[in-house]
């Protein structure tokens, strides 16, 4: 099976899919842990064209699982690996990252668009974006 598209998984979290205490990381083992340890990207974020990389190659040495696997993997990735620059990520990517909805994203977008973002404490301002979540995964926010 295919990695999920991005647009699929935010379609499915739209509609109110949602993950269980841990359930996105026993995906994340499941899936991975077949061929090596999760140790190997773990604390390694990287943007998420990379992580699409990633994931296309490992798809070719037959890494696979069900599609509720691939789209908790995908979410894993994405809350929890994944680096975006508020000033050009595309919106499905910060609402990921951020934890954020859609509309969330959209106004971040229209927001930059006007004035760029130079801080967390922008982001902040932003009615909608978690502080606490925004503390917890700031090291992986750049402007």
């Amino acid at each position: 099976m295919k990695w999920p598209l991005p647009a699929t998984f935010f379609l499915l979290a739209a509609s109110g899919w949602a993950a269980g205490d841990g359930a996105d990381w026993e995906a994340v083992t499941a899936v991975c842990g077949k061929c090596h340890t999760t140790a190997i990207f773990e604390g390694k974020p990287r943007s998420w064209d990379r992580w699409n990389d990633v994931f296309a190659e490992m798809t070719q040495h037959g890494a696979n699982g069900t599609t509720e696997q691939l789209m908790r993997v995908t979410r894993y990735f994405l809350e929890n690996l994944t680096l975006v620059n508020m000033n050009t990520s595309a919106a499905e990517e910060i609402a990921g990252v951020l934890g954020v909805s859609d509309e969330v994203a959209a106004t971040i977008v229209e927001r930059r668009q006007k004035q760029r973002f130079n801080s967390i404490a922008d982001l902040r301002a932003i009615s909608g974006v978690d502080a606490a979540k925004l503390e917890q995964r700031k090291s992986r926010i750049s402007f």
